[in-house]
């Protein structure tokens, strides 16, 4: 990136962190997650750091965001409240290290002196200072600018774990600390539920619920929220040497605090990062990273600020679920059943701790809702493991330099005319021998949730495509340890020999898996077959009720309409593959290389009815204690069916951690729902 390009990069960010700071810290009425308005800041920092020359006086990284509003007395800080800055991979922090050890003296020794650190949860609060004379409350303020804020004491007064005197042996000092007042999940919970029975649009999240509490002039309102503080900085000098020394004479002042971990080095920081990460869900609070502190407090002072944050301290956060990049291009992919998937092409972005390049775009109506263009700055979105989908476009970032996307006329592979059939959404490549179709088909034949044959990814068969070796799904069990040895290779440098025994048992390796999965369900059979329209659950659904093969063949329409959840389309669809020929030469074939097929078990009777028995329940959410696929199997054992979707005939929701769309619909439509502990319960 050139400079000129730089400064109006920089430009367009201020601007819109500027416009979503107002709005999240002024306002309390955020449009963007916090993860996405922390990825604007983190790009804004990092382009500020390469071209310094650049950093001007109204930069957001120069000073916190956010002005005090007119409701409230104003107060001056007299020491200001600055911000903390953000870093979000392990590289990133070493790169902390590496700067502020460069303004640490030198030690007698020789060498540079040595720094330690002491750690604590970044809990998701909202800033609070507090003021005790003679060990008396007398003042709380907000954040505000960080140079002032606003008075809140009255509010504050009302939070049980905000004490009014300090406890001995600090009962008459006069002194200044400093924490987060938060809303913890359980209260968070009850006051949705309150907003329900009164038919209130719902909160959004505990934080910003927390801070519009804070501001309310009617401080009974304040207290009814069931707020609460933790403390993590003590501002006055009461002769400890280190951050640790704080937090320990914070608590005996009789304040909540995090207990922390003292951290000799990077390596014991990163460990206690990933511990409190694995444990976040279970918390009774929000959190989203960690923050180090240089725990030396002469370090501390000598290492002063930069900007809006100090130098010895930083956030450690954890993956984002959503993070702002730039749509380098959209490109268009062929799916297994033809079917044209236009596909954002991605400046590298860290997302859910993986870097991620790509992103769904779905179809040519997504595009038209989402109105994105070549070239804009958008919110990613991830959860679990699907693939990143593209939420939003910032579209006060443009340059005037985007370009609109068309969908293509003809298909990009084979250059056959794409059709859009009927009312379906999707662009269709109509010709059956298309080589991408093909080669998406049998990736999807050898998938986990199909045959599951391990070591056959789709590089794999691509190669055996591209040899000549397989052309059909039948063909992969034909296939002898001689076809594969010569489609291994490695460097060069390593040893002929070398090479060769890896190529030989790499081979067998895979001529063992595929001779394992010729023994499959009926369910997993059917599924794996591509059949359209038939997913997962349909394929169950199939097995569940013609119990073979054959009864599913020879099955009519109507047959097919009494099958459950199986519509019209879908009972076509069916119908129309088994009837054509060469999926009944495809068949044959599979029998002849000897795919032996088991059949689903008759329902065993339960001892007692499970309070899943004969209920539809949908999954959302990230789940701890076991993965989506042992739930579903789980949910099934007990008789009840699983459903991608929320509708009028769900009977419940079970969901996990950061819940998405479905969970907010299951709360319109009044459908139950569980957490994971109480489905765990249901279900041991």
């Amino acid at each position: 990136m050139t400079k000129q390009q730089a400064k109006q990069r920089i430009e367009k960010l201020k601007k819109e962190i500027w416009h979503h700071n107002h709005l999240y810290h002024v306002l309390d009425a955020p449009d963007i997650s916090d993860a996405a308005l922390d990825s604007l800041k983190h790009e804004l920092y990092k382009l500020e750091q390469q071209f310094p020359e650049l950093i001007t006086p109204d930069s957001p990284s120069q000073r916190v965001s956010g002005k005090p509003l007119d409701k409230f007395e104003k107060i001056k800080h007299k020491i200001p409240m600055l911000s903390i800055e953000d870093v979000f991979s392990e590289e990133e922090l070493k790169k902390w290290e590496e700067r502020i050890q460069k303004l640490v003296p030198a030690s007698p020794a020789g060498g540079q002196g040595k720094i330690d650190y002491f750690a604590e949860m970044k809990i998701d609060g909202f800033g609070i200072a507090l003021i005790y004379k003679n060990g008396v409350f007398v003042e709380g303020s907000t954040r505000g600018d960080g140079k002032t804020g606003e008075n809140v004491t009255q509010n504050l007064r009302t939070i049980s774990s905000i004490p009014l005197r300090l406890r001995e042996p600090y009962e008459s000092k006069s002194v200044e600390l400093r924490g987060e007042v938060y809303m913890d999940k359980k209260a968070f919970e009850k006051a949705n539920k309150e907003r329900e029975k009164q038919k209130l649009p719902l909160y959004a999240n505990p934080r910003n619920t927390a801070a519009g509490s804070i501001r309310q002039l009617d401080p009974k309102l304040a207290g009814s929220r069931d707020l609460k503080f933790l403390a993590y900085d003590l501002i006055t000098d009461l002769e400890n040497t280190t951050h640790q020394e704080k937090h320990e004479i914070i608590k005996a002042m009789g304040f909540k605090t995090d207990q922390g971990k003292y951290c000799k080095n990077l390596q014991e920081i990163i460990g206690f990062w990933k511990k409190i990460m694995k444990q976040r869900q279970k918390l009774p609070f929000q959190i989203d990273g960690i923050v180090v502190n240089v725990n030396n407090n002469k370090i501390f002072k000598r290492l002063g600020s930069v900007g809006k944050a100090h130098r010895g301290m930083i956030a450690f956060k954890f993956p984002a679920k959503q993070a702002t990049t730039i749509v380098e291009d959209i490109k268009v992919q062929i799916g297994r059943t033809g079917a044209l998937t236009p596909v954002a092409h991605l400046r590298p972005i860290q997302l859910g701790g993986t870097t991620i390049s790509r992103a769904t775009l779905h179809n040519e109506d997504e595009i038209k809702r989402l109105g994105v263009q070549i070239g804009d700055t958008v919110i990613i979105q991830r959860a679990g493991d699907v693939i990143p989908d593209v939420v939003k476009v910032l579209t006060r970032l443009r340059t005037g330099e985007e370009k609109e996307f068309h969908m293509p006329k003809k298909c990009p592979v084979c250059g056959s005319k794409v059709l859009k059939i009927g009312k379906e959404v999707a662009y269709r490549c109509p010709n059956k021998k298309c080589r991408r179709i093909q080669k998406k088909r049998l990736h999807h034949f050898v998938s986990k949730k199909t045959f599951d044959i391990v070591g056959l990814g789709p590089k794999i068969i691509n190669k055996f495509i591209d040899a000549g070796l397989i052309s059909n799904p039948a063909d992969i069990f034909k296939l002898k340890k001689g076809d594969i040895i010569p489609l291994e290779s490695l460097p060069r440098k390593k040893p002929k020999a070398f090479v060769r025994g890896f190529a030989e048992k790499s081979a067998e390796n895979i001529i063992k898996a595929i001779e394992q999965s010729k023994r499959i369900a009926l369910d997993k059979f059917i599924f794996g077959l591509g059949i359209r329209h038939v997913g997962e659950e349909s394929a169950i659904n199939l097995a569940n009720h013609f119990r073979n093969l054959e009864n599913l063949k020879k099955a009519e329409i109507d047959d097919l309409l009494n099958v459950k959840d199986t519509g019209e389309v879908m009972a076509r669809s069916i119908y129309r593959w088994f009837r054509d020929r060469k999926n009944a030469n495809l068949l044959k074939k599979l029998k002849q290389v000897g795919i032996k097929i088991t059949n689903p078990q008759p329902t065993l009777k339960l001892r007692r009815a499970s309070k899943f028995q004969n209920k539809t329940i949908v999954l959302t959410g990230e789940l701890e204690g076991m993965t989506r696929d042992e739930a579903k199997e789980k949910i099934r054992e007990l008789g009840g069916d699983v459903s991608g979707s929320v509708s009028k005939n769900t009977d419940w929701v079970v969901a996990g951690a950061e819940p998405g769309s479905k969970y907010n619909k299951a709360r319109k439509l009044g459908i139950k729902i569980i957490n994971e502990k109480e489905f765990l319960r249901i279900v041991k």
